[in-house]
């Protein structure tokens, strides 16, 4: 019966994007967690995510093929390079020139790694899933997704995801139902799961969605704005704001109660990043952050002082700390790469190559390092890390760039209103996608934003985002 239900979605969801590409772009970012569907065919295994994606992938080859005449034949291929005459095959790339080739090594590193993994098949997975799929996915998203409103809808159907997983959050805060673990649903100590198996994986989604959907909120509050001065009553800008606001409010709430204080201080910080960045509220942020930091010296001092006696433990209790857990994890994971710099543990083979270094035998071992940095070092190598480093670099400096320049353009714009509210729109997503990725990484400095299939995807959608804001502006 499963198989059955299975076809049917899949036919729904082919029917769906053949029809717009657009629509199977949504649907499968709003059914992000559906990677926990897992089935097998011909001993093969899948999630039901995975195969949205390849569906969508293929749906999208096909129509390309048949709009620009491409051809799949290898020989023909290879012919048309030679002879340089095919302008099909080079339809105009979206993807811009400088990620292109830090993205390819990241691909050829994970794929290196997988080959060196002590668990190829297990390694195999994880590179479908989390670099091949994700890419696929990515190149789809670039490709199809143009607009200033696309890029806005995007945003929303996250929204409405959080908001799903948001109210499941508030049943089971209320009830402790569907939660796995005992210690998580009791009372006293209960943290919410919703559609995952463990509390952080729902503030990890979450966490950046919220920096994204802050964007709409205030473009959105903008366009209202416009529209009242214009004596244009707008209730779909109305409808939009609430909604906003109420995938913020339920995103934080789902946030708190999964009691992830990593996820908080990486959204609080995402914030106050987006503060410092907007020129207008910039001087009273920092003045704020300083009058904090000055009145609270000698509290920020104790917590240092016993943070750090705390963190020097090597030998650990029963019941460590978390900051513990995660120290101690970072000092076995150096003493691995001071062995294996170059190559690191390869896909899925962290839990194996950590157990001579491991000290703390009581404690488990974990699937990751739990830093963003030594995950990618131990799981791609060096050169995972370094075409990481690469594609972060580029990011930032793309939307540097490109907003001082929507910005500029914006000034000499200011007359025309219809300019000016397009390049502020542009302007202020481009700041809230470079937030949601300072968030990612923030809460990347003690856990793992990257490696898993909905996490994977968000990754390359935002950074999709960006590429899709700075093709709009040119």
């Amino acid at each position: 019966m499963f198989y059955i239900y299975l076809i049917i979605f899949y036919l729904l969801f082919i029917w769906l994007a053949n029809r717009n590409i657009c629509w199977g772009i949504y649907l499968s970012l709003f059914f992000l967690p559906a990677y926990q569907i897992r089935y097998q065919v011909f001993g093969i295994p899948g999630t039901l995510l995975e195969g949205m994606i390849w569906l969508l992938f293929i749906i999208w080859l096909l129509k390309l093929k048949k709009e620009k005449n491409l051809t799949f034949n290898p020989i023909k291929i290879i012919k048309n390079i030679i002879n340089s005459q095919s302008s099909n095959l080079n339809p105009q790339n979206p993807i811009l020139k400088n990620f292109r080739l830090p993205i390819i090594l990241f691909l050829i590193a994970a794929t290196i790694s997988t080959f060196i993994s002590p668990e190829l098949t297990k390694a195999l997975g994880i590179w479908r899933a989390y670099f091949v799929e994700a890419l696929l996915f990515f190149i789809v998203f670039v490709y199809n997704i143009k607009t200033l409103e696309q890029a806005k809808n995007i945003i929303r159907i996250l929204g409405g995801l959080t908001i799903a997983i948001g109210l499941f959050a508030i049943y089971q805060k209320l009830t402790g139902a569907l939660i796995p673990e005992p210690l998580w649903s009791a009372i006293a100590t209960r943290r919410v799961t919703t559609f995952f198996s463990y509390p952080n994986a729902s503030a990890l989604l979450i966490a950046p969605i919220i920096l994204l959907t802050i964007g709409n909120l205030l473009t959105d509050f903008k366009s209202g704005i416009g529209n009242r001065e214009s004596g244009i009553v707008n209730f779909k800008s109305w409808v939009s704001q609430f909604f906003n606001l109420l995938v913020i409010m339920l995103g934080s709430l789902t946030i708190l109660w999964t009691k992830s204080a990593g996820a908080l201080i990486a959204v609080v910080a995402g914030i106050a990043c987006l503060l410092i960045f907007n020129k207008k509220t910039r001087l009273i942020t920092l003045f704020v952050i300083l009058f904090l930091i000055a009145s609270s010296t000698s509290l920020i001092k104790n917590t240092i002082e016993q943070t750090y006696i705390s963190v020097s433990e090597i030998h650990l209790s029963v019941q460590p700390t978390d900051m513990q857990l995660r120290t101690q994890q970072w000092r076995e994971t150096v003493e691995l790469l001071k062995d294996k710099p170059i190559f690191g543990s390869g896909l899925n083979g962290y839990q194996t190559l950590i157990k001579p270094y491991h000290i703390n035998k009581h404690i488990e071992i974990f699937l990751y390092p739990h830093n963003f940095f030594l995950n990618f070092w131990t799981e791609t190598g060096l050169l995972g890390l370094v075409s990481m480093l690469w594609i972060l670099i580029v990011f930032f400096l793309t939307s540097f760039k490109f907003s001082i320049l929507s910005h500029q353009s914006s000034i000499q714009t200011k007359l025309k209103t219809e300019d000016y509210n397009h390049n502020f729109t542009l302007r202020i997503l481009t700041l809230t996608a470079v937030c949601a990725i300072i968030t990612l990484l923030i809460h990347g400095l003690v856990d793992v934003p990257y490696f898993k299939n909905d996490l994977s995807i968000m990754f390359w959608m935002i950074v999709g985002i960006m590429i899709v804001l700075t093709n709009s502006k040119s």
